[in-house]
């Protein structure tokens, strides 16, 4: 999850770490609400957010897990290469808060529930915030897809 926010490995292993560190000098604030793991996880996803605020850079996630990878010829996957790289840059445009909600509900598969619990945030907002997030996504992505849509089409010559 790291990695897929801050696409960089070293930086996700120094996440990894630095998340490690803080849980073991904060476990005795741990107060059994919910489960250790999201209160790990929460913790993980906020220095995510933090490096990244930090940084002031937008940063892409890799899609590799959620594109087919089994496409039968170069010129697809040279196609499936561009369009992840176009979905790339158009998640480093989201705020870190916009990309945190869409990675955990897309690419790591948690439900409203479990995002608003490792983003101490309501239901109410995980929602709004993958709404938005979509909805920015749709605008980056809209003009890429129909140029793709239109180079595929078969020309009446």
């Amino acid at each position: 999850m790291l990695y897929r926010m801050v696409r960089n490995e070293n930086d996700a292993w120094d996440l990894a770490q630095e998340a490690f560190l803080q849980a073991w000098r904060s476990i005795h604030e741990f107060e059994g609400r919910s489960s250790f793991y999201t209160w790990l996880y929460r913790l993980t996803v906020n220095l995510a957010i933090d490096s990244l605020r930090r940084k002031r850079r937008r940063v892409e996630v890799e899609l590799d897990d959620a594109i087919p990878s089994s496409l039968p010829s170069p010129r697809a996957n040279y196609r499936r290469t561009e369009i992840r790289q176009h979905i790339n840059a158009a998640l480093a445009q989201l705020t870190p808060e916009h990309r945190a909600v869409i990675v955990l509900k897309e690419i790591e598969d948690l439900q409203y529930q479990e995002i608003a619990e490792v983003l101490n945030v309501s239901v109410g907002t995980v929602m709004s915030r993958l709404f938005y997030g979509r909805k920015k996504l749709q605008s980056i992505l809209r003009p890429i897809y129909n140029q793709i849509y239109e180079s595929q089409r078969p020309r009446a010559d």
